[in-house]
């Protein structure tokens, strides 16, 4: 069982690393050196405005711009339904993440699963109780979290 688990889980970053070279490959950066990093070598950041939750920045710019990080939520996290301006594209690393976006059923996603929201979509999200969950985020533009009005969860 901890075998497939661990084949389960380089499946899922292997899927993640691909969907980052698929979906951005249009992306016009400008690196002067190249990035490399071994897991141990994340350099993980807490959210200003989400308490517990954590971020590593891979590419871009999050305030300006087309951009990419891996983000942790602790077990069990559910921020309110909110919206973002710019598409919101997801690949499931670890854990168990549950989307709903509005006016639709609440869908559970698990390792190597993939979910695109688009501009100004009010939705919710909710980490799994049985551990942490780690994804990346892609966006093509600004990252903001944007209170929605609607009820969710």
């Amino acid at each position: 069982m901890r075998r497939d688990l661990h084949i389960s889980f380089r499946f899922a970053a292997l899927l993640a690393l691909y969907v980052v070279f698929a979906i951005d490959a249009r992306a016009q950066e400008s690196a002067d050196k190249a990035k490399v990093w071994s897991s141990s070598e994340m350099k993980w950041q807490d959210d200003k405005a989400l308490p517990g939750v954590q971020s590593v920045p891979l590419w871009g710019n999050p305030a300006s711009g087309e951009h990419g990080m891996l983000r942790k939520f602790p077990a069990g996290y559910a921020p309110p339904m909110h919206k973002h301006p710019s598409v919101e594209r997801v690949v499931v690393i670890s854990g168990t993440i549950v989307v709903q976006y509005e006016g639709s059923d609440k869908k559970t996603l698990g390792p190597g699963s993939y979910s695109e929201i688009p501009p100004n979509t009010n939705h919710a999200v909710q980490c799994g109780g049985e551990s942490a969950c780690v994804f990346l985020l892609t966006s093509s533009g600004p990252f903001a979290i944007l209170p929605s009005t609607s009820r969710g969860h």
